[in-house]
Formats: structure tokens, C-alpha cells, sequence
């Protein structure tokens, strides 16, 4: 062993390359310091799985850092040391396109981890149902608004409701999106479902504003923005929905004594979300178990190392254009909140 640093279809899954595989390529995005998550879990899942499941294995792990040259470069060295089967969270999309041109050219199958790479030559894709992490997070804003008084935050009137989303060119930001609007468009819109107005949406100006979107899914900006808004209304803010934990934790951190006083959601079910929720500062996070993410991903590079066929751990296809279906492992998040916060221990 090295180390180094819809439903289903009926289409069936094309036979890839990778029998036979001993040398796995790893390639994060980001370190630890961003999103809590990358290098304290899911490389550590990930190695784990794979070094117990295939004797003198190989693995070229690498982190970018958020930089997406730098990844395609890692790429480069993943496949000229012998890589024969790549496991990729892609920094960017167009990145994440040239490394499956360059692993195709060499018969190689790349499996796109936890953020989808828009290409029809993407051999596998395997993360969370981000539409449910949206639903659940705006299922929470609705629990806690339908408890008025008697709620958490004593929720009354017609509270002003900010959203903070991940990065425009991440497909899950996109999927969150679509959720967030689908279930609370009749509460700030009510005009178009014949009822009374309960939220008012002071930022997104709407669905299509980019401005919402955080490069990147950048704390920092998420924070800058959050502060900005409050300034600009005088603090009138009782809902902020935020989509992770890395975001929603900046936020939090530049509140002040606004901490607890304002409905926050976040996603990962990171260990300083768990924090936040015991002290009241987070009102919920959407957990995606990044060791049962890297447990099927792990099944995955065994199978295809044992030139098996994949089909029985597929479980959902994903269009990405009018051609092409890929073959995806789709999981089902939980939402965490302190009623349930052992989840996370």
C-alpha cells in the first residue's frame, strides 16, 4: 500500500476500464480552514475504505486549495504516475471537464465526488440529493414560522428573510435554489397562490440574482454580505438561510450580539455546527455523512478494480444533456437540529 501526497433508467451502464486497478487518483478541492470537511473527513474515509479493500493499493491523493489550475496540474501528475481510476470534487466545472477529457484519453474512469462535472464522458457520479438538503432547510423555516410565539425565535408579523447560496457554477447551489424557492414562493409571493404574505425577501431581489451566490462558497463574502444587508435595514433581519455550515459559521461569527437572535440554517453537519446548535446560534444543519459518501464511493472503485459490473450499486441517473445519462449513487441527507443533535457525535 502507498500513499502519496428521476429514477432509474433502463440504460445500462457502459463497461469502463479499471479492471484490474491498484493506483487510485483522490483530488479534493479545498483544505480544511474552508469547509471543515475535506481533509478531516472524507480523505480519511476515503483511504480508509480503499486501502483496506484493495491489497497494495496505490493512492495519489491531492488538495487544490480552491485552486483550480492547480487541481487540473495535480490531475496531470495523478495520471502520469499510473492512476488508472480517478475519484475528483472538482474546483470548477470547466477544470473538471479537461481532467475527464485527459483520464478518457488514457481509458481511465473518472467518478465525480459530491459536485457533478458537466460532461458526457463523466463516468460516475455519486453525492447527496442537494433538492432535499433545500427542502429540508426551508421545511425548517416553515416549522419555525407556523410556531409564531412559541417558537425558537418567536417568529411574528412578517419576518425579513436573506438568502446566502454556494457557488454559480456548482450544481448543488442550483438544486438548493430550486428548493428554496419551490417551497417558500407562496409565502413571499403570495399573489400568484391566493393567500396572505407571511415572509418578505429583502435579498435575492429573486430567483436569477447572482448576487446571492458566494465564489466559491466563500464565508468570508458570505459574511460581508450578511453584515451589509443588516446595515442597510437596520438590523430588521430574522431569517437568514444559509447553504452550508462553512457560510453559516462566518456569519454567525460576525454577529455579535445578534447570535441566537436570528434563524440560521447551514448543511454538512460539520463539528462546529454541532456547537452552534447546542448554544443556540444555528437553528438547523442538513447532514450528509461524508463517511457513508465515501463507503459508496468506496464500492464503487472496488467493483470497477474487480471488473464487476457497477449497475447494482446505481441507483439514480442524472441528465446532463439530451444525449447523455450518467450513471450516479444519490443519497438522502438528514436534517440536524438540538433535538436531535446526538446525530452528529
Amino acid at each position: 500500500m502507498t500513499i502519496a501526497g428521476c429514477q432509474i433508467s433502463a440504460q445500462k451502464t457502459q463497461h469502463l476500464e479499471g479492471k484490474g486497478c491498484k493506483d487510485i487518483g483522490i483530488l479534493l478541492p479545498a483544505t480544511a480552514a474552508e469547509s471543515g470537511r475535506w481533509e478531516e473527513k472524507d480523505r480519511h474515509f476515503l483511504e480508509k475504505g480503499i486501502i483496506e479493500k484493495i491489497p497494495d493499493v496505490t493512492i495519489r491523493y491531492f488538495n487544490a486549495n480552491s485552486n483550480k489550475e492547480l487541481q487540473e496540474k495535480q490531475a496531470d501528475l495523478a495520471l502520469k504516475g499510473g492512476s488508472c481510476i480517478l475519484i475528483v470534487t472538482r474546483v470548477e466545472n470547466e477544470q473538471g471537464i479537461n481532467i475527464i477529457k485527459k483520464a478518457k484519453k488514457k481509458g481511465v474512469p473518472v467518478i465525480a465526488y459530491d459536485r457533478l462535472i458537466k460532461h458526457d464522458d463523466l463516468s460516475f457520479y455519486i453525492s447527496f440529493d442537494s433538492q432535499e438538503v433545500g427542502r429540508l432547510q426551508a421545511d425548517y423555516v416553515i416549522q419555525e414560522l407556523n410556531k409564531g410565539q412559541e417558537g425558537i425565535y418567536k417568529l411574528e408579523g412578517i419576518p425579513n428573510l436573506v438568502m446566502i447560496n454556494g457557488g454559480i457554477d456548482d450544481e448543488n447551489s442550483h438544486a438548493i435554489q430550486e428548493s428554496w424557492f419551490k417551497r417558500l414562493n407562496s409565502y413571499f409571493q403570495p399573489e400568484e397562490f391566493n393567500q396572505n404574505k407571511r415572509l418578505n425577501l429583502i435579498f435575492p431581489r429573486g430567483k436569477d440574482d447572482p448576487q446571492y451566490f458566494m465564489p466559491d462558497w466563500s464565508g468570508k463574502k458570505a459574511a460581508q454580505k450578511v453584515n451589509e444587508l443588516l446595515k442597510n435595514h437596520q438590523d430588521n433581519i430574522q431569517i437568514i438561510l444559509v447553504a452550508n455550515d462553512s457560510m453559516a459559521n462566518e456569519i454567525i461569527g460576525s454577529l455579535g450580539d445578534k447570535r441566537g437572535k436570528i434563524l440560521i440554517t447551514g448543511q454538512d453537519g460539520s463539528a462546529q455546527s454541532r456547537k452552534n446548535i447546542k448554544n443556540g446560534f444555528q437553528g438547523i444543519t442538513i447532514y450528509k455523512s461524508s463517511e457513508l459518501l465515501a463507503k459508496k464511493t468506496v464500492e464503487l472503485v472496488v467493483t470497477l478494480s474487480e471488473g464487476k459490473n457497477t449497475e447494482d450499486l446505481i441507483n439514480w441517473d442524472i441528465e446532463i444533456s439530451k444525449e447523455k445519462e450518467i450513471p450516479s449513487v444519490i443519497l438522502r441527507p438528514i436534517s440536524v437540529t438540538k433535538e436531535n443533535i446526538e446525530v452528529l457525535d
